[in-house]
């Protein structure tokens, strides 16, 4: 496997799994927020402002992974990010618009905690939480473009155009968004509640304590009925798949499910079985552990399994990105591994199948990005990057915060 692609993993991954755990908070710290005003609970608003000051640092190192992943990607391969833009423009368009509209939400709920009127700062929370649902939508539909080019059609003048109607009707879409919706929701709930299991057992603060209890309680039944539903769906997911049989049988040839009697042809059947493993694992936890959380129970002597359950979940969703990514190397589009199945190969002229070869191959990138002085810097750009996220993990989990901000008299 290129270099270019290590880089691009390895950014990816980071910002996948900040990304996934903020959609679980963009979606749940506003409506505990909500809880606490309607009954005037401090300790249930104490812990939704610690989830709230969490998601502020968690967006900024997912931005500051995808910043990074997305200069990689321009670096390497300029010319697919070329083609992929001007295809794409709308749906790449709705999550870039989502994502200043997400960033505003995010300053403006945090710090007008205890500023805005309620019915305003609840106003703010939707915004937070439908927007963090819409910039996984646009993304997610780019993504399922990739598996299979739904929509492209070629203009009289020998561009391509995008119909979106038929992209977003890709069989591969819905399936992979709701999946993302659901995984993204699951792992945040586990994470939440192993974080919170470990501050619980470290706190002395009464109040404190039964807002975590509360919070518990209610993200207990998200957790597990979210691991059953994950099932449902990444079957759903896979059966989709079927019509890229490249990238299908990456994943399940070797496991004796194939299509059309295909083999592997770059096996990543042993990231589907790790990824089944980690999601074994967090099953085992949460309903071994549910009688107790869905009572509220924090159990202590547990606090750090929990936790490391939490890590885990968010593993997990990271590597589901990779099986996804991976299962189609080396080709920016899936269905290009099956030619007999692809339809983008039977719309366009043998000239123009010859010159999109090279953007659509991941081994064909941009060699100046990769010369001896600039993979030096790359290096330890990463490495300044990587002890950042070390320390954010330190000052999440370890180090001594200050106490939330008093309302108002």
């Amino acid at each position: 496997m290129e270099v270019t692609v290590f880089w691009l993993a390895l950014t990816f991954g980071v910002h996948i799994a900040m990304v996934n755990l903020g959609i679980f908070l963009a979606l749940f710290v506003p409506y505990f927020k909500w809880k606490a005003d309607k009954a005037g609970d401090a300790g249930l608003d104490k812990v939704a402002y610690k989830m709230m000051r969490f998601y502020a640092a968690t967006y900024a190192v997912a931005g500051v992974f995808g910043t990074a992943y997305t200069v990689f990607l321009l670096s390497y391969y300029p010319d697919f990010i070329g083609l992929a833009g001007h295809i794409t423009l709308i749906p790449f368009g709705i999550a870039i618009l989502m994502i200043a509209l997400h960033f505003f939400s995010i300053a403006t709920f945090y710090y007008g905690w205890y500023k805005w009127e309620r019915s305003v700062h609840h106003t703010i929370g939707v915004l937070l939480a439908i927007s963090a649902l819409l910039i996984p939508f646009g993304f997610r539909a780019v993504f399922a473009f990739l598996n299979v080019p739904e929509g492209l059609y070629l203009k009289p003048d020998g561009t391509l155009g995008l119909d979106v109607g038929a992209a977003l009707a890709n069989p591969t879409f819905l399936p992979l968004y709701l999946k993302s919706i659901v995984a993204a929701v699951t792992a945040g709930a586990i994470a939440v509640i192993g974080g919170l299991a470990y501050s619980y057992a470290r706190s002395d603060d009464e109040e404190y304590k039964r807002g975590v209890e509360h919070v518990v309680k209610t993200l207990a039944p998200v957790a597990a009925g979210g691991l059953i539903l994950m099932f449902i769906l990444g079957l759903w997911y896979a059966l989709s798949l079927r019509v890229v049989p490249y990238k299908f049988n990456n994943i399940f040839a070797s496991l004796g499910w194939s299509v059309a009697g295909g083999k592997a042809e770059y096996n990543v059947a042993w990231v589907f079985v790790l990824k089944m493993i980690l999601y074994l694992a967090q099953v085992y936890v949460v309903f071994t552990a549910y009688k107790l959380l869905s009572r509220g129970e924090i159990p202590v002597d547990r606090a750090k399994t929990l936790l490391a359950t939490g890590f885990i979940a968010l593993a997990t969703i990271v590597l589901g990105e990779y099986l996804n990514a991976f299962s189609q190397y080396p080709y920016f589009i899936a269905c290009l591994g099956s030619p007999e199945h692809c339809d983008l190969l039977k719309k366009l002229p043998p000239d123009a199948v010859k010159q999109l070869a090279p953007i659509l191959d991941l081994r064909q990138y941009n060699e100046l990005a990769t010369i001896g002085p600039v993979t030096g810097l790359t290096v330890a750009f990463m490495i300044f990057l990587i002890a950042v996220a070390v320390y954010f993990f330190y000052a999440v989990f370890l180090k001594p915060e200050q106490a939330a901000p008093q309302e108002a008299a």
